[in-house]
């Protein structure tokens, strides 16, 4: 009990000290698929590419087609086994011939203090294997000191190059306009995040993910950080998949299973943080239209 409580007091500890002026970061760890495969996902397709790579919105989850289905995912997660934390997040897909729309929207709290986030993606496939997509971003935080909440506009950006059905490319940029807020005390910062990655189907039941990860923080404390990222998915049996994965800095490894049915897919991921323990993640995303003709 004493440990648990102990876990509980340094992370809120860790929240609030990083309001000093320092970087606050929106949800990033989305869908149980991708937090299996240790977030190396950002050359990869699925509904929750909205919050990794706006790009590969404009392609659906079997390696080459395009996707022209309207989908949507919803993904829950509890960071740490802390009670009273929970993040969640909703992301609507809207395929057209032309453009691929997309809403995504996140929410976390502990205690008094929450986060909120609204977006809205466009994507499109400027050749047969380029892609290109941005997020249109409002995100808020309460002040509890103060009863009130703040907010800022931000903006994401990303490329996907589909070299083959066995190999694509990914490139990413988020908080391309560094957006501080000020509050009564504080003036935040949002970090400048770079990813670029890429993933290989080795066979049709195993597919290799990798990326590097640059983060610039721009607040009081400046700093900069870089983060390798592997995962691996395998088709053990037919519709359903083992993941794992890990990455370096912090140094997490991740574990994950999913099964697919139908127009369906579940899937739950366990991460471990080597000093704050275990994270679950469930996530369920669905198709509910047939291809137009």
């Amino acid at each position: 009990m004493h440990t648990k409580n102990f876990k509980n007091g340094l992370f809120i500890c860790f929240i609030f000290l990083s309001l000093d002026g320092s970087a606050v970061e929106r949800v990033t760890v989305i869908g149980a698929r991708e937090a299996s495969l240790s977030l190396a996902v950002i050359s990869q397709p699925g509904n929750f590419s909205i919050f990794h790579n706006q790009a590969f919105l404009t392609l659906d989850q079997t390696p080459g087609v395009a996707n022209q289905s309207i989908s949507a995912g919803v993904s829950l997660r509890q960071p740490f086994l802390i009670n009273g934390y929970n993040e969640s997040a909703l992301a609507v897909v809207i395929p057209t011939h032309d453009i691929v729309f997309a809403v995504g929207i996140t929410h976390s709290g502990i205690g008094n203090y929450s986060e909120s986030s609204f977006g809205l993606a466009l994507a499109k496939r400027l050749t047969r294997k380029l892609s290109a997509g941005l997020l249109f971003n409002y995100f808020t935080f309460n002040l509890p000191e103060s009863g009130t909440s703040r907010g800022s506009f931000q903006l994401d950006g990303g490329l996907g190059y589909q070299y083959s059905e066995f190999l694509s490319f990914g490139l990413h940029l988020r908080n391309i306009i560094v957006t501080p807020c000020s509050t009564f005390q504080y003036e935040i910062a949002f970090p400048m995040l770079l990813r670029a990655g890429t993933s290989c189907l080795l066979t049709e039941k195993i597919l290799l993910s990798a990326e590097a990860v640059y983060q610039t923080n721009t607040g009081a404390e400046k700093g900069s950080g870089f983060n390798i990222r592997f995962g691996m998915e395998y088709l053990i049996l037919e519709n359903f998949f083992l993941r794992g994965g890990m990455s370096v800095t912090p140094f997490q490894h991740t574990v994950g299973f999913g099964y697919r049915w139908k127009s369906c897919q579940l899937d739950f991921a366990l991460v471990h943080h080597e000093f704050l323990g275990y994270t679950p993640i469930f996530s369920l995303s669905c198709n509910f239209t047939h291809p137009p003709h």
